[in-house]
């Protein structure tokens, strides 16, 4: 309700009572912006979540990459030590087998 003062030379100040109305188009403007703001709120704190979840599982992956990696490397000093061509000589000599430079190849 909105009050309106009247001013007249006959009857002074008046006050009238009047009840003002919204119009549709401000009535859907004034409950379509909450809710649009709280739409927009919540899909930006669930891409916050979903944002700390990949992160967090990119640490993960990234620690067990290393891991696998470092794994990686000592299974290749190993492999390069067991294939290599003084420790395939030094096998078939000790199993009564002569080696020849020809007959033998190291594949890497």
């Amino acid at each position: 309700m909105a009050t309106l003062k009247v001013y007249s030379r006959e009857y002074g100040v008046k006050k009238i009572e009047e009840k003002v109305s919204l119009t549709r188009s401000e009535l859907t403007i004034y409950i379509a912006f909450p809710i649009t703001v709280i739409v927009s709120i919540y899909i930006m704190l669930s891409y916050v979540g979903d944002i700390y979840s990949l992160r967090n599982l990119e640490t993960k992956n990234n620690n067990e990459i290393s891991k696998i990696e470092s794994s990686n490397e000592e299974q290749r000093v190993i492999i390069n030590d067991l294939s290599s061509y003084e420790r395939v000589k030094k096998i078939a000599e000790m199993l009564g087998m002569a080696s020849h430079k020809d007959n033998v190849k190291v594949v890497r």
